[in-house]
């Protein structure tokens, strides 16, 4: 089956407001469910607001691969809500770790320490070149994981192993090693700038030991502080 271009859009623009409606009891299930309203023909849409419920969370930009799948489950016809609930059960968990590791983790602490070094020597072109590289990012996601979500149906969790988001992952945590080593050299005082080199190696040793990316980025302000003392 095919998602067409009107019902993809606006599955996409529904999706941007899934945690308005959020809350402590139900996370994002109102939103989760109004976005498979919206998604779903006029003749699913009343079984879906009376099987939808209960607590859904997951990653905000991941969400979109779950609801293409379940659009497709409801048009199909051929899965039952029990089998629907539990694709939604794994789906929700899986996407929502890829997602944090992805974006939370990896993605934006580099491109903040991106726009950090750039703001120091060219002003709000940082800030700017975070806002477009990461919007580029999760816009993709939002909107290609509809697509596929509709296209694979309850194989999209698949989708989590490929180069999609391993490469991504392993990329910006190179360049977010390298940034930290490059930051603390360019901001400290009387520094030579040849010691960008021995930092990058020390944060490229931490990265392979799998430090996380918040100890790395308190491990440069330390030594920004450090540094800047002396």
């Amino acid at each position: 089956m095919r998602l067409s271009t009107g019902r993809l859009l606006r599955i996409f623009f529904q999706s941007l407001f899934i945690q308005t409606s959020w809350s402590f009891p139900s996370m994002q299930s109102m939103g989760f469910l109004s976005d498979l309203v919206v998604g779903a023909g006029d003749a699913k849409r009343a079984e879906i607001v009376k099987t939808q419920k209960g607590l859904f969370n997951t990653h905000p930009y991941m969400v979109s691969y779950i609801v293409g799948a379940a659009v497709r489950a409801y048009d199909d016809g051929s899965a039952s809500p029990v089998e629907i609930k539990r694709f939604l059960t794994v789906a929700q968990t899986s996407f929502a770790s890829a997602g944090d590791l992805l974006f939370w983790r990896t993605l934006r602490p580099a491109l903040l320490l991106l726009a950090v070094i750039l703001g120091v020597h060219f002003g709000v072109v940082g800030p700017i070149t975070f806002l477009v590289i990461y919007n580029i990012f999760h816009l993709f996601h939002r909107i290609k994981g509809i697509h596929d979500g509709y296209k694979l149906g309850w194989d999209v969790i698949y989708l989590l192993k490929t180069r999609r988001f391993k490469m991504v992952r392993q990329v910006f945590e190179t360049v977010g090693a390298l940034l930290s080593g490059l930051l603390v050299s360019l901001v400290a005082i009387d520094v030579h700038y040849l010691l960008v080199i021995p930092l990058t190696a020390l944060f490229m040793i931490m990265l392979v030991r799998r430090y996380s990316a918040v100890l790395i980025i308190i491990s440069v302000l330390l030594l920004i502080l450090i540094i800047g003392m002396v």
